[in-house]
C-alpha cells in the first residue's frame, strides 16, 4: 500500500506527539516558557529515569525551527521530525525501522494511518504522467563507467522520492500493495521510478532508476544505478537476491526459492501470491558464485525453480535448444546440491523476452506445473556436446 505520508504527518497533535514518545521511553514531558514540549533524550539513549530532559518539540514554526520537529540539545545536537525520532528511539533499544515502517507504525499507533487510494490515488497518478512541469535535469552517464558501491545507504534518501504508483506498473499485473510492498517510489528530477534494493537483513544497499523517456532509455538504458546529488546509489546486484527481504520467510519455510531476472517480475509474483510469494531476482542472465552461496549455505532450500526470460519465439527452433544448454550451464553450479527446475514454455504463452510472470497468474500456474527438473545427467549431457 501507498501511505499518505503528509496526510499522517500533519494529523499528528501534541497529544499524540506526547503519547508516541512516551511509548518510546520518555517520561511525562515538561514545558518552556513559550508551551513548548521538553522530553528526555531517547534519540541518543537507551530509556532511563536518569536521561536528562533536553529533547524539545516545537509544533508551530518558531525562530529557525519549522513546525512539527524536534531538536535535541544534547548529544544529537540535530533536528529532525517524528519520523526520525522513532527511527533513533528503536535503534537505541536494538530494533532496526526503515523509514516507511516508522510511517506506518505512526499512522497504526495513533490510528491516523492514511492510505493513498480513490480519487486521491488518480490525482496522485495523473501529476506522475504530466511531466511537463518538471524542470528535469538529464543524468548523462556511459554505460561503462564504474561507479563505488554503496555499503549501506542512510534510510533517509527514500524522504526525497514521490511515492504514488505509476500506471506503467500498475498497468503491467502488478498491485498497488506489491509496489509499496517493494518501497517503489518516483524521482521527478531524473524522471525514474525507483527500485530501492535490501540485503536479506533488510539493509538498503542500493537504489536502482527505471528510466520512462524513451529518449533516456537509448541513451543511457533502461535500469540504471540511480543518481543523487552527483552520487550513483550502486551496489553488486550479483552479491544480493532482490527481494529475499520481503519473502524470505516463506523461502525460509517452504525451503524452495524461484529465481528470476528482473525486480518487476518478483512484484508480478507478489501481486499473484502475496506473502506466499517465493520469488528473488538475480537481476540478469547469470545466477554468481555469490548468489549460489546465499541459496544454499544461507537459505538452506532443498528446490530452486528458474523461470528466466524467454529468448527464442519458437520451443520448437534451434534457438530453443541454444536456450536450454545455455540455462543448464546456468545452473550447472546447484545441481550437486539442491532439486533444480527449469521453467520452458513449451506451448509458446510467452512472448519473445517475455518473463514468466508477464502474462498473469494462470500463465506462471500452468508454466509451474511443467517445469523440468535437472540432474548431473542432463548437465554432463549438454557439457558433452559443447567439447
Amino acid at each position: 500500500m501507498y501511505l499518505n505520508k503528509d496526510e499522517i504527518l500533519n494529523s499528528l497533535t501534541k497529544d499524540d506527539i506526547i503519547r508516541i514518545v512516551t511509548y518510546l521511553g520518555s517520561g511525562e514531558p515538561r514545558h518552556d516558557s513559550k508551551g513548548n514540549l521538553i522530553f528526555q533524550t531517547i534519540c541518543h539513549n537507551q530509556p532511563d529515569p536518569s536521561n536528562s530532559y533536553k529533547l524539545y518539540y516545537y509544533h508551530e514554526p518558531q525562530g529557525r525551527h519549522n513546525g512539527r520537529v524536534f531538536h535535541c540539545y544534547s548529544g544529537c545536537d540535530d533536528s529532525f521530525n517524528i519520523i526520525e525520532l522513532v527511527m533513533r528511539a528503536n535503534r537505541m533499544q536494538g530494533k532496526t525501522l526503515t523509514w516507511y515502517k516508522a510511517l506506518y507504525w505512526i499512522g497504526s499507533f495513533t490510528g491516523k494511518l492514511s492510505i493513498l487510494k480513490g480519487d486521491s490515488l488518480k490525482t496522485q497518478t495523473k501529476k506522475i504522467n504530466d511531466f511537463s512541469w518538471i524542470n528535469r535535469i538529464k543524468a548523462v552517464t556511459s554505460k561503462g563507467n564504474e561507479v563505488t558501491p554503496f555499503k549501506e545507504l542512510n534510510e533517509h534518501i527514500l524522504e526525497i522520492f514521490y511515492y504514488a504508483p505509476h500506471e506503467l506498473w500498475l498497468n503491467d499485473n502488478i498491485s498497488l500493495e506489491a509496489l509499496g510492498r517493494f518501497e517503489i517510489g518516483y524521482y521527478g528530477l531524473t524522471n525514474q521510478i525507483t527500485i530501492p534494493h535490501r540485503d536479506m537483513d533488510n539493509r538498503l544497499i542500493g537504489i536502482r532508476g527505471r528510466y520512462i523517456d524513451e529518449d533516456d532509455i537509448e541513451r543511457i538504458g533502461k535500469y540504471v544505478p540511480l543518481q543523487v546529488n552527483g552520487e550513483f546509489l550502486a551496489h553488486h546486484l550479483g552479491n544480493n537476491l532482490y527481494g529475499l527481504n520481503v519473502v524470505k520467510d516463506k523461502v525460509m519455510r517452504c525451503k524452495k526459492i524461484m529465481l528470476v531476472e528482473g525486480e518487476k517480475s518478483c512484484m508480478q509474483a507478489y501481486t499473484y501470491f502475496g506473502e506466499d510469494s517465493f520469488v528473488c531476482a538475480v537481476c540478469g542472465s547469470n545466477i554468481t558464485p555469490e548468489q549460489v552461496r546465499i541459496i544454499i549455505q544461507d537459505l538452506k532450500v532443498s528446490e530452486v525453480i528458474v523461470g528466466f526470460d524467454k529468448e527464442y519465439e519458437d520451443s520448437e527452433s534451434y534457438d530453443a535448444t541454444i536456450y536450454y544448454n545455455k540455462l543448464v550451464r546456468t545452473v550447472a553450479p546447484l545441481v550437486p546440491y539442491v532439486k533444480v527446475c527449469l521453467l520452458l514454455d513449451k506451448e509458446d504463452l510467452l512472448p519473445y523476452k517475455g518473463s514468466p510472470t508477464d502474462k498473469g497468474k494462470d500463465v506462471l500456474l500452468r508454466l509451474l506445473d511443467n517445469k523440468i527438473q535437472i540432474t548431473m545427467k542432463e548437465v554432463q549431457e549438454v557439457l558433452e556436446d559443447e567439447q
